[in-house]
């Protein structure tokens, strides 16, 4: 696969490791059993929705609730996600890259 917009021939959640449907523009996304998983900070279910009829914006709601929220981050398992309105509408959860140790700049201390 050395073209970028070639289709992978696999494709898997990064949480369960289930097959997911093939991406060339969302390249590492949940399945559809991970996420509705998903919480938030506090540990609510929560999912998302695109604000529009015509799929754009994207809105967290905790399920549980009904109450809107206005963070987009959630966890699955033992990862971060961050949803975002998809090409063409709908939500995906990207997953946030956790911190490398070499990329982490410290603070110099005075």
């Amino acid at each position: 696969m050395d073209n970028p917009r070639e289709l992978p021939k696999r494709q898997h959640c990064p949480v369960c490791n289930r097959y997911v449907k093939p991406s060339t523009r969302y390249r590492i996304y949940p399945c559809e059993k991970c996420v509705k998983k998903a919480v938030d900070d506090k540990g609510h279910r929560v999912g998302f929705f695109n604000i529009t009829l015509d799929g754009h914006g994207c809105q967290g709601k905790l399920l549980d609730s009904g109450k809107l929220t206005r963070s987009r981050i959630c966890f699955i398992k033992d990862m971060s996600f961050e949803a975002e309105e998809a090409h063409f509408g709908g939500i995906v959860l990207r997953p946030i890259p956790k911190p490398n140790k070499r990329t982490v700049k410290k603070k110099d201390s005075y």
